[in-house]
């Protein structure tokens, strides 16, 4: 019987579905950007800096008739720095990117760049042919294009038997 679902959905961790860890992280989020400000007299504690926010890709995923496309905007990362991994239901696309080194004679005065690793994995609404899976890079965004399986009808069996 074929497998009918409607949205691609991101999977999350078992730490991240837990509501008061969402809740920390966004009152740590509050918190930094209290301290962060455009005026330049106004400097964050150095430890502020230190910080860092997970990293997430935006990603969209369409459908056509015979494939689903998935887009997901990575700057600053090169191809080898990204893994994909595609499974008969799921995409999982992990990395990192790299913060940049602060060099002597230096003083960042603001930082709203993400930095860190990241994985994210998304159910698929339905099948695809993980082997003919295609992945192309070009401008600091990855297209993958996930072949749909074939559909195959459910088959009526017929019971024998005398009742």
């Amino acid at each position: 019987m074929a497998r009918e679902r409607t949205l691609a959905r991101r999977e999350r961790g078992e730490v991240e579905q837990m509501e008061p860890w969402n809740t920390f992280q966004e009152m740590e989020r509050m918190f930094r950007n209290f301290f962060i400000s455009p005026h330049p007299l106004i400097q964050p504690p150095r430890w502020l800096s230190e910080l860092r926010t997970e990293y997430m890709p935006d990603v969209d995923l369409k459908e056509t008739e015979k494939e689903f496309i998935l887009s997901a905007t990575i700057p600053g990362l090169s191809k080898d720095d990204v893994d994909i991994d595609v499974t008969d239901d799921r995409i999982t696309i992990c990395g990192e990117r790299k913060t940049e080194e602060e060099k002597p004679g230096e003083r960042y005065h603001l930082r709203q760049q993400n930095y860190g690793m990241f994985r994210v994995s998304y159910a698929l609404p339905s099948d695809v042919k993980p082997d003919d899976v295609k992945a192309t890079y070009k401008n600091g965004i990855f297209n993958v294009v996930l072949p749909k399986a074939e559909v195959h009808e459910a088959h009526k069996v017929k019971v024998e038997g005398k009742d």
